[in-house]
């Protein structure tokens, strides 16, 4: 393939690991890096504090308009249509969590939100390119989640416990308990847990045949969460040995 070729290709359809993989995700870490520093700088004024909920409201207000249209019936497919995807959710948890900062909204944006939306960013099940109107609204998307769960770690010191943790786990194994069945009766695939595999490569080509990769699955995503928790035990103990 000649280079204008590739680069007319590259524009078409997203190859994971691809330059425009590292690109994009090198430009979503630098703005996510401006906005976090502008947080620490205006941490506790009123001006942020406004900022954050228009921005909350904002990215409300598209995860409904982008909903909506989907389950409007001429665009409605029952397998893809319904938000009930693991990043629909964090992404409707990720506002909540920003306007009202209640613990366990903040708790299941940290856990789900690094630990199953970064999963998108590094293995995107993804194959429409840049020129598409799809491809950015899944990098906005997971990049949203993931950079809000950092920020509210960084610019609001929210440290998570093993009670989160837990809450994380209980309501990972709820969404576990009503997705699967209804994956099993339709022939969904919602939350990867139904028997197909993502359109590009990614972990789940390595867990095993389903359905016993269902219990994989959530075995590594307790153990996601738990290598999530385990630095801010190992933080406590140190300042507690070394105290200011």
């Amino acid at each position: 393939m000649t280079p204008i070729l590739m680069i007319q290709d590259s524009v078409h359809h997203f190859q994971p690991f691809s330059p425009t993989h590292f690109i994009i995700v090198g430009l979503l870490t630098v703005f996510w890096g401006y906005v976090i520093s502008f947080g620490l700088r205006w941490r506790g004024a009123l001006k942020l504090i406004r900022l954050e909920r228009a921005f909350a409201k904002i990215t409300l207000l598209i995860w409904i308009i982008i909903h909506a249209w989907w389950l409007f019936p001429a665009n409605f497919v029952p397998a893809q249509s319904l938000p009930i995807q693991i990043c629909d959710i964090v992404a409707l948890l990720m506002p909540l969590a920003l306007i009202w900062r209640q613990r366990f909204l903040v708790a299941l944006l940290y856990f789900w939100g690094i630990g199953f939306s970064l999963q998108g960013i590094l293995t995107p099940d993804l194959q429409l390119g840049p020129i598409t109107l799809a491809f950015w609204l899944f990098w906005l998307h997971h990049a949203t989640i993931v950079g809000a769960a950092i920020y509210m770690v960084i610019v609001h010191r929210f440290r998570p416990t093993w009670q989160d943790y837990r809450l994380a786990i209980g309501a990972g194994l709820l969404y576990l308990a009503i997705i699967l069945p209804i994956n099993i009766v339709f022939g969904f695939n919602y939350g990867y847990l139904g028997n197909m595999r993502p359109s590009q490569p990614s972990l789940i080509d390595w867990l095993g045949a389903w359905p016993w990769r269902v219990m994989v699955m959530a075995t590594l995503a307790c153990i996601v969460m738990a290598l999530l928790q385990i630095p801010w035990d190992l933080f406590r103990h140190r300042r507690s040995n070394f105290p200011p």
